[in-house]
């Protein structure tokens, strides 16, 4: 079965995949089944070798997604919410570059899922923000861990435990997003994004979004160890020879991810 509100759309000659959040009516809440379709497309983007990026957006302009479906969360018990954000995790797994384009509300799951992606590009109309406690909850798919990486423990503190949203031009300044657009200029700057990251070597791009996420959660020294591996991993492919030669050539070189 399928919720018929996640939506797959392929570009550039396959190479671009947008994932389409399509529930505008209700603010593109998601309900368990989405996320679970979410997941399972993420897991097949990231067995298709011709698939170079990911765009993940939200229909409308009101909103990325306002978060989970409020009406199911009484009806899961504890022990179904155990997994719970395994999804947003297949996410961040995938081994090509993921945007989140964002325009209106990002809240709570919707979030979540934001801060699973690489990239973050937003509207100046975007708002942010995690409001679990004021439910008498707290997120649970991903967004206080994620959120402390990204930002640091005393603007997390700030932002979860008062429950307040966060305008897109100081969601800027935090650098929870990389970049605030116009409206206007959104898919003009995404797609230019989008098409930058298509010309780059797929498996250093592969490589570097592990090195930079295992990285961060290690000491220095081992860091810096998989940071060198990785390196003289990467000599060994030919989209590293392609890329110095092409250099040395003078010429615009063609990545083929071998």
């Amino acid at each position: 079965m399928s919720s018929g509100h996640i939506r797959i759309e392929t570009s550039f000659e396959g190479q671009l995949a947008t994932l389409l959040i399509d529930r505008p009516d209700k603010m593109n809440s998601m309900t368990v089944e989405m996320r679970q379709e979410i997941g399972q497309a993420f897991r097949s983007f990231s067995s298709d070798d011709k698939l170079r990026v990911i765009v993940v957006r939200g229909a409308g302009n009101r909103a990325f997604s306002a978060g989970g479906d409020l009406g199911e969360f009484l009806k899961l018990q504890p022990h179904e919410l155990v997994a719970w954000g395994e999804e947003m995790t297949e996410v961040e797994r995938c081994g090509k570059p993921v945007i989140a384009a964002i325009d209106g509300h990002c809240l709570g799951a919707g979030l979540e899922l934001a801060l699973s992606c690489d990239i973050r590009v937003a509207t100046n109309r975007s708002y942010f923000g995690l409001p679990e406690v004021s439910l008498g909850m707290i997120p649970g798919s991903g967004g206080t861990q994620r959120l402390l990486r990204l930002v640091g423990l005393g603007r997390s503190k700030h932002l979860l435990m008062t429950a307040q949203r966060l305008r897109a031009d100081e969601a800027e300044r935090w650098g929870l997003v990389s970049v605030c657009v116009v409206p206007e200029k959104l898919e003009e700057t995404v797609t230019g994004l989008a098409k930058r990251l298509i010309e780059l070597a797929p498996l250093a791009l592969r490589s570097l979004k592990t090195v930079l996420q295992e990285g961060a959660d290690s000491p220095l020294p081992a860091a810096l160890e998989m940071e060198r591996k990785t390196y003289a991993w990467l000599r060994t492919t030919r989209d590293y020879q392609e890329g110095v030669q092409a250099f040395l050539e003078k010429r615009t070189p063609t990545f083929r991810g071998e």
